[in-house]
């Protein structure tokens, strides 16, 4: 784990079990919470996954540890045949596996509230893709399919507090396999269905990783897409601000004074608030429908020109007339978001271009 970001959550592990130690290796920014003593394998860890057992492909490494445990405790004083049954076990585990059939089945995995969280925390990403578009996911080799099965059952059951005549859609989970890495994931897109579902399943559960200043940082997103303040400037900005340092490293990544930008996001998601919301969340409206009638209200303030810069320079063709033809002259498809995303936020997108509704004289730069 990452020394600097994960190191507490060892501490509070190693102080829950009342076993093992936490070692540091500074010189791989890393850090790892490890129990050696054999009374305590046998009599708390193993005794933990026996009564709580894993659901992934990862319970074939346990059971095989497990086996190796028994082992040694029938016989103190190891014989060769003993070294050589615990030597085949250890390689075939974890990255030397190669069966993963195991017996379990999708109704024998008991997916709650408070071991989704925690699988969460190790397994899952709060994304914002392209700049735009929220996502919740968990992933897990393809070996683990059972068990991520279970969780989409489980996601999809959740209840949520929509009124009773409320038009928002039921929770839809996709499932999908990256062909390259053959890892499975489920994954949850939907706007409505990340705020009315699952926000409030997050919301009332305790994490305790560096995960938790990832998920804060999407909660603001989520607030700032579900109530339309994305669709304003500083909204807009502060959205795409979230999206550069999500998921980062937030102690040893590459931003600089993170504690302050992160500080800085949260205040000015502070001071948007104190502006009434585009959007009546209570309303339980869909979101789409939310932002067909912002667009359609407001058509008469979009700009109706619209600058380019690149590195400081107004490109050939500006001003344009429309988002399609910018679109165009960036190498993009002429329905692209990306107008609407960048424009009059000072952002700068593929780090060169410049997108202003007014010349840049009467804006300020970057």
């Amino acid at each position: 784990m990452n020394l600097y970001d994960d190191i507490e959550t060892l501490n509070i592990i190693k102080s829950k079990l009342n076993i093992g130690n936490v070692y540091t290796e500074k010189t791989k920014n890393s850090c790892s919470f490890i129990v050696q003593d054999f009374t305590e394998i046998k009599y708390v860890i193993c005794a933990l996954f026996n009564k709580f057992p894993l659901y992934t492909s990862k319970r074939l490494d346990f059971e095989d540890f497990y086996k190796a445990v028994i082992i040694k405790d029938n016989n103190h004083n190891l014989s060769d045949v003993d070294k050589e049954r615990i030597i085949n076990l250890k390689n075939g585990m974890n990255s030397k596996r190669e069966i993963y059939t195991y017996s379990v089945t999708e109704s024998q995995i008991k997916i709650n509230p408070n071991w989704f969280t925690g699988f969460l925390e190790g397994e899952g990403t709060f994304g914002i893709k392209t700049g735009s578009s929220l996502y919740l996911q968990v992933a897990q080799k393809n070996t683990s399919q059972v068990c991520l099965n279970a969780i989409v059952t489980f996601l999809t059951s959740l209840d949520s507090n929509l009124k009773q005549d409320a038009k928002i859609r039921p929770l839809n989970v996709v499932s999908t396999v990256n062909a390259k890495t053959t890892a499975a994931a489920v994954v949850i897109s939907s706007v409505d269905a990340l705020y009315y579902y699952t926000l409030p399943l997050l919301d009332s559960h305790t994490m305790y990783t560096y995960k938790y200043t990832s998920f804060k940082l999407w909660r603001v997103a989520l607030m700032l897409k579900i109530q339309g303040y994305y669709l304003l400037p500083e909204g807009k900005k502060l959205f795409l601000d979230i999206s550069d340092i999500l998921n980062k490293r937030y102690s040893t990544g590459p931003i600089q004074n993170v504690e302050d930008v992160i500080f800085n996001i949260f205040k000015r998601y502070e001071d948007i608030l104190l502006k009434n919301p585009p959007f009546d969340v209570s309303s339980n409206t869909p979101h789409l429908n939310n932002v067909r009638l912002f667009d359609k209200l407001n058509k008469t303030k979009n700009p109706k020109t619209v600058y380019i810069y690149e590195n400081g320079d107004l490109m050939n063709g500006s001003p344009f007339v429309a988002y399609s033809e910018v679109h165009k002259v960036l190498g993009l498809k002429p329905s692209s978001n990306t107008c609407n995303r960048y424009i009059d936020t000072d952002r700068l997108y593929k780090s060169k271009y410049l997108i202003t509704s007014k010349p840049i004289d009467n804006t300020h730069k970057v």
